[in-house]
């Protein structure tokens, strides 16, 4: 052989080398990742997964691309090579063995490329570990288990079989035209027996890949049926699904028609079969049915489909949890005496505002986006104006929290440094007053005493491997690097050479921390749940958690209503647990609900060392669990459309936008013994009145309840004109400064079931110069009574209504809406100081006019 034949073999060799050491040290250091996590079981099941997975496509799509690629060999005879010595030329012939050499190798590497897609390893765990739902869907008779496990599953096999057919019948097609063997004479296409035979084989394969679509089009069909939302239909079950199946068996026989005509050469015949499957295809699946639904033959359209209306109203109850949802008379109490101290005039983007620092509410959303103006009736159709041009480049990294602090509601707000070196900075902020700012409570120290590294550890977006002395740190979950295996396998697949020389001497257990994001580690954990929108801190003392709820969901639960939350589109969404991450060790627990549903208890089964139930971790924790925020708007958009197995189907309606722009403001709920975090929302009738309130609450139960209106009357739209009216009146009493250039606009209204009765609170809200809020006004009826004043306190008392304390626990004076020049002034120069400390001079430049403005000096 030539130097360069070897040259090419020794780099092949190393890269070959190369691959696979970085394939086995990236096992080697997950293998300690899970172990450190404790779920080395968690590592094997991904590892025998993905084995078998793409193992077994690789060999299926080898195997395939080889009978393809040696068909198309049989029609070359010889491979002539021209080589030259000298003046001398020669012809050699390349050896049939290296031929078929190449062909293997060939079809090694197609099979390698079709193998690379399949990474959904987890859809093959829920296959092969998948508990039963126990439940038919009645249409079919399979078990819901099988919608939800094996159908994804399915569809992905179908989708990578119909990728591999047609790369595969392409690359023959090019293969064929370049040996001569396909080409075109005239006006029409000649080619050899050989090459017929392989494409009647090729077209007969395309075809049982569409009766197998048929087959799948047929379950679908119950996901997406033909009526309004997807509503399966009496017409889709006696007419098309019965088309499908018939569709599905004609185009097997078919398939075996044109095997049989096209190895014969009987093209015509071949011709006529596909011709009467498209036909067929597009006469009997799209056609028929749309004129058969218009005729009488499957019964009186007004009453045929009323069994399917009632069957999609039971599925969807089903699915989205509705009968979870308990009545909270007894159980869920919200005292009127202590309502100033319980109720938030704050929900998250207006604290935001009031702040005057950006949050990143969900991992999508990136920066909000601040900038639209409120609707004139405050309902909160778009989300105020908060000076967003100062806000966006604040980086924070999570969104709020909430918590009881000094026995009123407070946010938890962590925000991260802006610059690298900075600390991070985690505070308390009294949401029950007007202006928020000045009543920032000083950050609580959330690093532990003992701890002298980087903290957070864990934190949402933080990237990057961090070290550990475990003598220091104790009780963080994180590989060991005390021996040189461990320390080059980390090195090379982190591609850190410096972990090479990690001081093993001074730091008696030395361990390396990676997935530090909260997310991304959580979703190592348990890969088949769908993520909240929302990373919530939560405090316990002085250390810091992150709470993620998790979510049992699924796209291909059968005969139920489609609902968008977040960022995809669900048939099946029900809350399994709430991922706990300490934000100091880095450490997982998963405490689930009550009443796991199958697939929850399937990954319970798999891995029970993951979850904690609630009753083994402190009650200071677990009752500051957030509400399930995007399962309980399902739950509760589910029971506004379809009523709930008690009472029946009975329609009601949220008000318009009442959940857009996140969860309603934060109220303080009492269950028992226990103070937990919650919101409602009020659900109305077809007549506009309020029906009850459905309320979302947190703690260890994590469940939605309902509380219904008995008095009735109490009319959703004239109580917010009522408000709007008496706001409005009460605007003479705002300093003019406030009235100036429409800074005053109205917040989301909130509806609050007490102890006395229903109130709708609906605050007033001043934007200030440099783009921050302050609640001007809070009103507040229950249908009969209004009352304004500056705080809930005053509000409550205009009405005749009695609350504790009520000068000193909602301490927020009128002479807040003027504060004073001097702290107007450096409030301003503290937004310029960090505006010019980013380069922001846009900011920088909207802050000094306003501090012009303050100084009496109007900006030329």
């Amino acid at each position: 052989m030539r130097a360069r034949s070897w040259f090419l073999i020794g780099l092949l060799v190393v890269a070959v080398l190369l691959l696979v050491g970085r394939t086995a040290t990236a096992l080697v250091v997950d293998h300690a990742w899970f172990v450190a996590m404790d779920a080395p079981a968690l590592f094997w099941e991904r590892v025998i997964d993905s084995v078998v997975l793409q193992g077994g496509a690789w060999v299926l799509g080898s195997a395939f691309a080889f009978a393809n690629l040696y068909a198309v060999r049989r029609t070359i005879a010889d491979v002539a090579m021209q080589s030259r010595v000298a003046n001398l030329e020669f012809t050699s012939v390349v050896p049939h063995k290296r031929l078929l050499s190449a062909t293997i190798i060939l079809s090694m590497v197609v099979g390698a490329l079709l193998a690379v897609p399949m990474t959904n390893w987890t859809d093959l765990a829920l296959v092969r570990h998948g508990l039963a739902f126990g439940e038919i869907e009645g249409i079919l008779d399979r078990d819901l288990g099988f919608y939800v496990y094996w159908l994804p599953f399915e569809e992905a096999l179908y989708l990578w079989t119909l990728v591999s057919v047609v790369s595969l019948t392409a690359m023959v097609l090019v293969l064929y035209a370049l040996t001569r063997s396909l080409r075109l004479e005239g006006r029409r296409i000649a080619a050899s027996t050989h090459v017929r035979r392989h494409l009647s084989a090729l077209g007969a394969l395309v075809l049982v890949l569409l009766a197998w679509s048929y087959r799948l089009d047929a379950f679908d069909l119950l996901q997406y049926g033909s009526g309004a939302e997807g509503l399966f239909l009496h017409i889709d079950h006696r007419f098309t699904l019965r088309v499908d199946w018939l569709l599905s068996a004609m185009c097997g026989l078919a398939a075996l028609i044109v095997l049989r005509t096209g190895w014969t050469g009987q093209l015509r015949t071949a011709f006529v079969t596909l011709t009467l499957v498209l036909v067929s295809a597009i006469g009997l699946r799209h056609i028929a049915p749309t004129i058969v639904a218009r005729t009488d033959a499957f019964g009186e359209p007004a009453r045929r489909d009323q069994d399917y209306v009632a069957s999609r109203a039971l599925f969807s109850r089903r699915a989205f949890d509705v009968d979870g949802i308990r009545p909270a008379q007894g159980v869920l109490e919200l005292p009127m005496a202590s309502l100033p101290l319980r109720a938030s005039l704050w929900d998250e983007r207006t604290l935001i505002g009031g702040l005057g620092a950006s949050l990143s509410p969900s991992r999508d959303a990136g920066v909000l986006d601040l900038d639209a103006e409120p609707d004139s009736d405050g309902e909160g159709r778009r989300a105020d104006r908060v000076g967003s041009r100062l806000l966006h480049r604040m980086v924070d990294a999570a969104p709020m929290g909430w918590t009881m602090a000094d026995g009123r509601i407070a946010a938890l707000l962590v925000r991260r440094p802006v610059a690298g070196g900075e600390p991070w900075r985690v505070s308390l902020v009294d949401a029950t007053r007007p202006a928020v700012r000045d009543s920032a409570i000083d950050p609580f120290d959330a690093r532990p005493r003992d701890h002298d590294g980087a903290w957070p550890l864990v934190a949402p977006g933080v990237s990057g491997a961090q070290l550990i002395d475990a003598a220091e740190v104790p009780g963080v979950p994180g590989a060991s690097l005390g021996t040189t295996q461990s320390r080059i396998a980390h090195a090379w697949a982190l591609r850190d050479a410096t972990l090479l020389q990690a001081d093993t001497i001074n730091a008696r257990a030395l361990l390396i921390v990676t997935h530090r994001d909260v997310r991304e580690r959580v979703e190592r954990l348990a890969p088949i749940f769908v993520q909240g929108e929302q990373v919530f801190p939560v405090r316990d003392g002085d250390r810091l958690f992150w709470a993620l709820h998790l979510y049992s969901a699924s796209d291909r639960y059968p005969l139920s209503q489609r609902w968008q939350i977040g960022g995809g589109v669900y048939s099946y969404f029900k809350l399994s647990a709430t991922a706990l991450v300490d934000a100091t060790t880095g450490r997982v627990r998963l405490i689930p609900v009550d009443r796991p549903d199958p697939l929850a208890r399937t990954w319970m089964t798999k891995l029970p060392s993951l979850f904690a139930p609630a009753t083994a971790l402190p009650t200071s924790l677990v009752s500051q669990l957030p509400p399930a925020t995007d399962g309980a708007a399902a739950q509760i958009r589910t029971f506004a459309r379809y009523g709930s197995r008690l009472e029946g189907s009975i329609l009601r309606h949220l008000p318009d936008s009442a959940l857009v722009g996140g969860a309603p403001p934060a109220l303080a709920m009492q269950i028992g013994a226990t103070t937990t975090i919650g919101w409602t929302v009020p659900l109305l009738d077809a007549g506009d009145e309020i029906d009850g309130t459905a309320t979302a609450t947190g703690g260890a139960a994590r469940v939605t309840y309902w509380t219904g209106i008995t008095a009735p009357g109490k009319r959703w739209r004239i109580m917010l004109d009522r408000l709007a009216g008496a706001l409005d009146s009460a605007r003479a009493a705002v300093p003019d400064g406030a009235r100036r250039d429409n800074r005053l606009r109205l917040a989301r209204a909130e509806a609050v079931a007490t102890t006395s009765g229903l109130f709708v609170v609906q605050p007033v809200l001043w934007s200030r110069g440099d783009g921050s809020l302050v609640v001007a006004r809070v009103g507040v009826t229950d249908g009969d009574r209004v009352g304004i004043g500056a705080t809930l306190s005053q509000a409550l008392a205009a009405i005749g209504e009695t609350t504790s304390g009520a000068g000193t626990m909602v301490g927020a004076p009128v002479t807040l809406l003027t504060p004073s020049p001097e702290e107007d002034a450096g409030r301003l120069y503290d937004v310029m100081r960090q505006a010019l400390r980013r380069g922001d001079w846009g900011v920088f430049g909207t802050a000094f006019d306003s501090l012009g403005r303050v100084l009496g000096r109007t900006p030329q």
